[in-house]
């Protein structure tokens, strides 16, 4: 079957993912240094959201090419999400360490110690995915693809019925995904389910932004929703890794003391504090699951999520009316951009500059 190139998409999508290409960009030189933690934070979101936009639009502006845009991307998520994940526990533990008195401060500080060490080890692998990243040239790639369809972003038609249909498309599957958690709300044993869970909130959320600019309020009020079910979800999920990490933690701790100086008599100190953070974390996860538990059964009662699919079903269902003019300014459109897209090498260069 023939592909066939929709302008609205084109330029939609554009606009969109240059957004995100930008943020990503602007945050590179902060993750080398790694002296701000929220640098390695923005750009893995801005590459979350860049990944999650290209399977909606990738064809429309790259054809198969953007595969390997996705497979590139991939990889420096990856390894942010380590480091990510690493500042993320060394600020909880450096905040649960301040108060502390003896004996607890030494158990404390030495988890500390050992996380810090775990995360110098990880920047070389951040480093490495980052030149490798920068060497592919997929940013300057993505960047000349994008800027042809951009300078049109003033002649987008919101209401145009194939961007509607893929709106409606991609929120309705992601939507659905994310209710068919639904029975395990109240299951909290159900580890596995609650993080793939919080991974399906996840991409509805950016699937969510990624059309909100068609709704009048932004689709606000379930962005806000969203934002609340993945952090709840995420901090449920930070406290299931460290019931597992702490005991590993402690073994390992034991056998290095016995290994140093050849008794455990020393570890003993580093006990009453890696008990009491893992009682900590422990209450933290039955405080958050139960707060979890009653916001979602607080938007069940309210139909938050029925009232989210009557705004998408009147607003993203097109209305069928013969071909008027809106369709001749489409074509003209895609005509200017076939005629832009082989132009000057330089001029794309430049456009691609001065865009990011």
């Amino acid at each position: 079957m023939k592909f066939k190139a929709n302008p609205n998409l084109q330029i939609y999508g554009a606009v969109t993912m240059m957004t995100h290409l930008t943020a990503l960009v602007q945050e590179m030189e902060g993750v080398r240094l790694a002296r701000d933690i929220e640098a390695v934070h923005r750009m893995r979101v801005a590459s979350r959201r860049l990944r999650a936009t290209l399977p909606l639009f990738g064809q429309q502006l790259a054809g198969k090419r953007h595969l390997v845009w996705i497979k590139t991307m991939r990889g420096i998520t990856r390894a942010l999400g380590a480091a990510r994940d690493s500042d993320v526990q060394i600020e909880h533990v450096s905040k649960f360490l301040e108060p502390l008195l003896p004996p607890n401060r030494s158990g404390v500080r030495r988890l500390l110690l050992r996380l810090r060490q775990q995360r110098l080890a990880l920047q070389p692998q951040v480093i490495k995915e980052l030149n490798k990243f920068e060497k592919s040239g997929v940013v300057a790639e993505i960047a000349q693809k994008l800027a042809p369809f951009d300078i049109y972003r003033d002649r987008l038609d919101v209401n145009d019925p194939g961007l509607l249909k893929l709106a409606n498309q991609a929120i309705h599957t992601r939507l659905g995904e994310f209710l068919d958690f639904d029975a395990i709300v109240d299951q909290p044993e159900q580890i596995e389910e609650l993080h793939a869970m919080r991974i399906s909130a996840k991409r509805l959320r950016y699937t969510l932004e990624t059309f909100a600019s068609l709704f009048d309020d932004g689709l606000k009020n379930y962005l806000k929703a969203m934002r609340s079910a993945q952090d709840m979800l995420g901090a449920i999920h930070d406290c299931d890794v460290w019931a597992v990490y702490i005991p590993q933690f402690m073994d390992e701790e034991s056998l290095r003391t016995a290994e140093y100086f050849g008794s455990v008599r020393t570890y003993k100190r580093l006990v009453p504090g890696l008990t009491l953070y893992q009682n900590a974390r422990r209450s933290e996860r039955e405080s958050m699951y139960a707060t979890f538990r009653g916001t979602w059964a607080g938007w069940k009662s309210e139909g938050l999520w029925e009232n989210l699919t009557a705004i998408l079903e009147a607003r993203l269902t097109p209305v069928v009316e013969p071909p008027q003019s809106p369709v001749e300014n489409a074509a003209e459109i895609s005509s200017q951009v076939e005629v832009t897209l082989p132009g000057d090498p330089e001029q794309k260069s430049a456009a691609s500059s001065e865009t990011l």
